[in-house]
């Protein structure tokens, strides 16, 4: 995957601190980059990213979420 669409979700999850979402609001670089802001299964928002499609997926076990 190297590029993102707004609107995109991604979910990962953690043995320690749980389920998390990821949701992509605003992209650039044709895709390649984008702000996504990350929530906890709650719903509270807890992290935001801003980068690159690479830099994203090697942050974490990061995987799309199919609805």
């Amino acid at each position: 995957m190297k590029r993102f669409s707004v609107g995109q979700k991604w979910v990962m999850t953690d043995a320690v601190f749980g389920t998390f979402f990821g949701e992509v609001t605003e992209i650039s670089d044709e895709g390649r980059s984008a702000s996504i802001v990350i929530t906890d299964d709650q719903g509270n928002e807890v992290d935001t990213f801003t980068g690159s499609a690479t830099d994203f997926l090697a942050s974490g076990e990061w995987q799309l979420f199919a609805r």
